[in-house]
């Protein structure tokens, strides 16, 4: 029985809202001030600002070793080239000596052939460097993108930092069908109790964060308390400024799939339909219908819409406390 007590209540507080309201023909509900207080219905001025829309987006501290070792791979290789480069140049210079030699009949056909041989099977050595070279870039860039790979590939930038556990990456991604065509360059995120600042790397092909939307790769100075594989949160920006109100969400109902607000004139209560494709900082940007300075109910809202669906009834609006 007592854990109907709640229901109770709330169905009390509504007839007595009831008790003391009128619905006008243009739909709006007026009730009395002592209905607003019975009803505990409470209201909020809106203000203009001025927000960027603002996407979330979930993710993980990396673990660096793996990119580490991938950096240790493409420079190994990066300097296997150059030592086939430098042993085709050296094949090559004693190969036209040899062939000077031999023109001039100073040295066997043998050596001149031994010089030839020389020189194509550093030419092939360093064909298979280069492809050994081609392949682990191309495998780089089809999983982390071509602005990693230059990170990768660059051992005085910001993985030396990681490995000396001066930063920390961080790789973050976008509900399924949101992209960001210019990624900021810099957001705040939040991972294990701690806020702290994110600097951009670049775009990521491979999954990152928990979305399997578009996946970005941040650094960030080393936060203690924030491990290897702690989730993080961030609301990254993707579009320019928009100017409009901020309607929190305590004040949106939800009526046949559509969103609504009530705007108050006195004890005239207004229901105004609101669009909410602009999500932001608790609640919805909102460019039209709705104005600075209009006030509108952010408590017993729900109540209003209970008040409106009863029949008005006769005589009347009750404009008088």
């Amino acid at each position: 029985m007592m854990s109907a007590v709640p229901h109770l209540r709330h169905l009390a507080m509504a007839l007595a809202c009831v008790a003391g309201a009128a619905t006008g023909a243009s739909g709006q509900t007026v009730l009395s001030g002592a209905a607003i207080a019975r009803g505990g219905i409470s209201f909020a001025t809106l203000h203009a600002v001025r927000v960027a829309r603002a996407l979330p987006a979930l993710g993980i501290v990396l673990d660096p070793a793996p990119l580490i070792r991938l950096s240790g791979d493409i420079m190994a290789a990066d300097a296997a080239v150059a030592a086939a480069k430098a042993n085709v140049g050296l094949a090559q210079k004693l190969a036209a000596r040899s062939t000077q030699l031999y023109r001039g009949r100073l040295n066997s056909a043998l050596d001149y052939e031994r010089m030839q041989a020389k020189l194509g099977s550093a030419r092939i050595a360093m064909a298979a460097a280069r492809a050994r070279q081609q392949s682990l870039l191309a495998q780089t860039e089809a999983t982390w993108g071509p602005l990693v790979g230059t990170m990768l590939r660059d051992d005085s930038g910001l993985l030396r930092f990681v490995a000396a556990g001066k930063a920390m990456l961080v790789g973050l991604s976008l509900p399924p069908g949101e992209t960001i065509a210019a990624p900021p360059a810099a957001a705040e995120a939040e991972a294990a109790g701690t806020r702290f600042a994110l600097h951009l790397v670049g775009p990521v092909p491979k999954m990152l964060g928990a979305y399997p939307g578009q996946s970005l790769l941040y650094r960030a100075a080393t936060r203690p308390g924030v491990p290897i594989g702690a989730s993080v949160a961030a609301s990254l920006p993707a579009g320019p400024e928009r100017l409009g109100v901020l309607v929190p969400w305590s004040a949106v109902l939800w009526q046949n799939g559509r969103a609504m607000v009530f705007r108050a004139a006195g004890n005239r209560f207004e229901p105004v339909p609101i669009a909410t494709d602009f999500p932001t900082g608790g609640g919805y940007l909102v460019s039209q219908r709705l104005s600075r300075g209009d006030r509108i109910v952010v408590r017993g809202a729900a109540l209003l819409l209970g008040v409106g669906q009863q029949k008005s009834p006769r005589g009347g609006d009750d404009d008088e406390d």
